[in-house]
């Protein structure tokens, strides 16, 4: 299997689906699957790093 993605592949979609542990004290959500430091910067990064992040959440998997 390809596991190498096309920046079209990717969405820019926040991956959030409301139940962040981050809160708890995790350092990676075990919904969303981001860091806290993406959680954070998210509403700042570009559409390129969004998918960048969504892609790595793609690939761990």
């Amino acid at each position: 299997m390809d596991m190498h993605f096309n920046t079209d592949e990717a969405s820019a979609e926040c991956p959030c689906v409301g139940h962040c542990t981050t809160a708890l004290g995790d350092d990676v959500c075990r919904s969303c699957r981001r860091t806290f430091d993406e959680i954070t910067r998210w509403p700042e990064m570009s559409d390129e790093e969004r998918r960048a992040v969504n892609r790595r959440i793609a690939q761990e998997r």
